[in-house]
């Protein structure tokens, strides 16, 4: 499932086009990207005795960016995730999802907005929590 997800956020028009996605992993450089699992949660929103379970799937999308006190570097840090989360629901509302085989997938979008998540002396690793529903065949 990572990999599909993150093949479909390395679609983003927002991303740098010569920066590769990473999993699980940030390199040490500005802007770089990684798509994260969460952890902690139930996977299955909503079982059914007869059918497909409605199935979730939780992630993060992070960025690393410079960060300092220019007003206007920050609120530009801050846009790139208005614009992601932009593409995220316009890509939902014209069903545009990962393609993944053996599921039917129902929604993708972000469930918070971009923060700061962690920041050293002149960068910041921003992050966006972001959810997949979809249903999973092959219950009967």
């Amino acid at each position: 499932m990572i990999e599909k997800i993150r093949d479909y956020i390395a679609e983003c028009p927002h991303l740098d086009e010569f920066t590769k996605v990473n999993v699980n992993y940030l390199v040490d450089k500005v802007n770089a990207y990684s798509v994260n699992e969460d952890s902690g949660y139930n996977p299955i929103i909503e079982p059914r005795i007869y059918g497909n379970d409605e199935m979730q799937f939780l992630f993060s999308f992070d960025a690393k960016f410079y960060w300092n006190e220019e007003t206007e570097n920050n609120i530009d840090n801050s846009k790139f995730f208005e614009k992601f989360r932009d593409w995220l629901e316009d890509n939902n509302s014209k069903g545009k999802y990962p393609k993944i085989e053996g599921i039917e997938p129902l929604t993708i979008g972000a469930i918070t907005n971009g923060f700061i998540y962690a920041t050293n002396s002149d960068e910041a690793i921003y992050r966006i929590s972001c959810s997949f529903t979809y249903e999973k065949e092959g219950k009967i």
